[in-house]
Formats: structure tokens, sequence, C-alpha cells
């Protein structure tokens, strides 16, 4: 699939400059911009109503089924050089919600798609940033869905590729396509420890999430002392109350994709892990036939990617968790944490970026690599698109009256070719 590109780039620009070299553009290092030409942008520094210039925005229901609400122009509003999509808890279009959503009136080639935005302040919302074909697919081409980025609250990144031509069936008769989806929590340590301000005294004690995705526990480790906190790292240690002969562990349930007990969770093996179930509310719960003194606990979360362009990075960090010991018969909180604290991408504006040739799709935020990817099925002029919007089952995180108002907050979106010099890239 070579040199296939795309009679929309060459218009603008000299063919030779759109052919990337990707054996070239470095794996380890921020984008270089200078050797990048800028084809294409948006800074939104007009009146709302000129937003029609560029853009074409959704006005009716969505038929997606875990998306609960409609889409309408009303709620993509230019203020202040900046485009919100705005949620509203209103019923119109036959769902719940309303929100915006808008594409390009214009496709894209080959190229570097970068956006800077923040996050609807909610939990339960999908604010994406992507690529689709919306003015038609060429014949013989891929339906084909880049997921730059589907963020949801308040720093979890999704990266996904849709093959949505290639179907198959599976033995229950669900259809299914090839995609290939990743969540990226970037931000945070795998690491937690909490150290209680009063020791507890309990037969029960359980970590229990809200998290958007599954959670993976590496290793689980509970102590009586505080003192203990921190010396044995592999899980072995004799005052580990996760490891006690009477202890029972039940989980919420496992990830079926991947390997996955609630053993591993306190195996002294940080290679492997139990992961949660994807939706709904996670929880690891450790149970001793007679109460236990409880002054500590520490565990590592997420996974390490160990080959490719973000070697060494942690992914999956856990979002939110509740630590609750069972007191008069009922779950009482006796240590949280919100990754909101750490950081909070509706507070805070982030670029997402993609640059995508023939041969690989390369992830970036704020200009840094961190996931990269083969392409073996986008090889056809595609449009941008922004998103917003509430989504069932949890996928997001939890549906609540909170999402009301909340807005996703683009600030410019940007589109470049490389130059013709690409040998040259460092």
């Amino acid at each position: 699939m070579k040199n296939k590109l795309l009679p929309g780039v060459i218009n603008l620009l000299m063919a030779p400059a759109l052919s990337m070299a990707s054996d070239v553009i470095p794996d380890d290092s921020q984008i270089d911009l200078t050797q990048w030409s800028l084809a294409w942008s948006d800074e939104f520094n007009y009146q709302n109503d000129q937003l029609d210039k560029n853009w074409i925005s959704q006005n009716g229901p969505t038929e997606h089924p875990l998306v609960l609400g409609s889409r309408w122009r009303e709620n993509a509003v230019v203020e202040d050089g900046v485009l919100h999509l705005i949620n509203r808890k209103e019923s119109r279009g036959g769902q719940d919600w309303t929100s915006g959503n808008v594409w390009t009136k214009r496709s894209f080639g080959y190229g570097y798609f970068e956006a800077r935005y923040k996050y609807a302040g909610a939990y339960g919302t999908n604010n994406s940033f992507w690529l689709w074909p919306k003015h038609g697919t060429k014949e013989g081409e891929k339906a084909c869905e880049v997921d730059i980025n589907e963020g949801h609250y308040p720093n979890i990144i999704n990266t996904n590729v849709h093959n949505w031509t290639d179907t198959y069936t599976l033995p229950d008769g669900v259809v299914q396509h090839e995609q290939d989806q990743l969540h990226h929590t970037l931000d945070g340590e795998p690491e937690q420890r909490v150290i209680l301000d009063k020791p507890v005294i309990t037969s029960k004690l359980r970590l229990v999430s809200t998290n958007p995705a599954s959670i993976h526990i590496r290793e689980f480790e509970i102590f009586e002392s505080n003192e203990n906190a921190g010396e044995y790292s592999d899980g072995s240690g004799a005052f580990n109350l996760a490891k006690a002969d009477d202890v029972t562990i039940s989980t919420s349930g496992n990830f079926y994709q991947l390997p996955s007990k609630k053993e591993f969770a306190t195996d002294g093996r940080l290679d492997t892990r139990w992961v949660s179930n994807k939706h709904g509310e996670k929880w690891i719960q450790f149970d001793w036939d007679k109460s236990r003194t409880i002054s500590a606990l520490e565990f590592v979360n997420g996974w390490v990617q160990e080959f490719g362009a973000s070697e060494g990075l942690s992914r999956n960090l856990i979002s939110d968790y509740k630590i609750q010991s069972w007191k008069n018969g009922e779950w009482q909180t006796i240590a949280e944490y919100d990754a909101a604290s750490v950081s909070n991408y509706a507070d805070e504006y982030h670029t997402f970026g993609l640059a995508w040739d023939e041969d690989y799709f390369r992830f970036y935020q704020d200009g840094k690599l961190y996931y990269k990817m083969r392409n073996d099925v986008c090889f056809d002029e595609t449009s941008m698109l922004f998103s917003l919007a509430v989504l069932d089952m949890d996928i997001a995180g939890p549906v609540s009256d909170a999402i009301d108002g909340t807005s996703m907050k683009v600030d410019w979106v940007r589109y470049y070719t490389p130059k013709q010099d690409v040998k040259n890239m460092k």
C-alpha cells in the first residue's frame, strides 16, 4: 500500500513531501515541528457563527448504543478563542443528555495532527479528538477510524485504531471488528502507600474503585505496623497480612482478555497481575478468620511497557480508589485517592498528537512520543472530529448530575505535513 496518498493534499504541497520516511523519525524525543510545514489550522479566533465555515455539526440523536446523548450545533460554542463542546442534562432527540460533535468540511492525508484541549470535568464523559472519513471512503479502501485521544476524566488517554470494513462473527452471533484499544494513564505513581492516622481493627478490608477502565494490581501488601510498610516489596514478608494463612481473597471479577487471577495480586511477582472487569465498580477484598490490626498498606498498580517507543512507561494507573474496612456491619472508608489531585486534564490544557504515515501511527502527548504501532489499515483521506459524549456502562466512570454544564474546551487544532528534507529530522 505504498504511496497511495492522497489527492486532497497533493494540491497543497509538493508530492515528494508526502512520503514520510518512517525509519528516520525518532522514537525517543519530542516531535520537531521545524521539520514540518503547517498546512491547515483553526485557532477559533472568531465569532461563534463562523464555526460553520470549517466545521459541520451533528444535529440529532446519536445511534451508538453506549452514547447517552444527542448532539446539536447549540452545544458547540466558540467564545474567547476557544471551542466549547457543552454537556447539558436535557431530554432532546429521544436521549437524556445533549453534547457537541463537529467534523471538518475538508479531508486530510498523511501528516501530523495536533490539538490542544481540556477535558470536561466529570466522570462519565468522553472527550475525543479523532479521525474518520466523514466524506466517504474510496472503493477498495478500509473504513478506518483513528482515535488520537478518547480522553476520560481526570487524566486517562485512550488510543484506538478501528478497521470497520473487515468484520467477523463470534460463535454467539456478535459481530466484531479489528481494533487496537489501549488506555494510557501517564500521570501518577504505580506504587501507592497508605499509612493510616489511626490503626483499624477489622476482619475485612477492601480496595474499591470506579476507575473508567480495568484496574491492574501487581502486588498488594497489608501491615499490622506501619514500620513494616516498604520492607517487603516482593510480597514475601512475614508481616504481609494479604498472605496470611487464614486470608480469603475475592474480587469483582477478572478481565477475560488478559491473564488474570486474584492470586496474582499477592504472589510476590511484579510481572503478574490481577486485572479487574472493565466496566462497573471494581474491588479486591481480603477476609480473615479473626480480626486484625491494620496500620498500613501498599500496592503496585498498572503495567509497564517493556518494548517499543514507550518502553519503561507505566500504563493504566488507577484514577481513584477507597480503602474500606468492615465495622459494625458496614463498610467504612479509612483512606481514599483521586488522581485529579495529581493531574487534572479538566483544569490543564494538554496537546494530543498523531503522526500518521503509510507505515506507522505515532501518538504524542505535549509533543512527547508515548506509543507507536504499525499502520495496516489506514491509507485513505480522512476528516478530523471533536466530540463530547456521556457514556453508558461506566465506561468513562459513573454518570451523575455533575456532568451537567461541563465542557470540552479546544484551544486550537493544527495539521502539518513533513518538509521535503525528512532525512535531516532529529
